[in-house]
Order: structure tokens, then C-alpha cells, then sequence
């Protein structure tokens, strides 16, 4: 949760995103966190922060 917390701020700080689009993202965020799509999405995001904290 941190590392897309800390890649929303950059978007909105140095990437030109508005508050409002920021807004949306994580709106739609809260809805997917309650579909069976979620576990999913969860596995997936880990792998891949799994796999970047392997690059760094």
C-alpha cells in the first residue's frame, strides 16, 4: 500500500495528474477491493513489488 501510495504522489506532484483524477483512481480501488476480482489483484501486486524490491 505504500508503494502505490508513494507512486500516487508522485503522479500528482511531479507527473501533472489533477486531484480529482487521483480521486477517481482510488474510488474505483475501494469498489474492486470488494469484488472477487480482489484476491487476484492482491497476489498480482504482490509479485510484482516482490519483484522490485529484488531489482533494488
Amino acid at each position: 500500500m505504500l508503494a502505490l501510495a508513494a507512486g500516487a504522489f508522485f503522479l500528482l506532484r511531479k507527473g501533472g495528474t489533477k486531484l480529482s483524477h487521483a480521486l477517481i483512481c482510488a474510488g474505483f480501488g475501494f469498489y474492486l477491493a470488494d469484488t472477487a476480482v480482489a484476491p487476484s489483484l492482491h497476489t498480482a501486486l504482490n509479485s510484482v513489488t516482490g519483484m522490485l524490491g529484488q531489482l533494488g
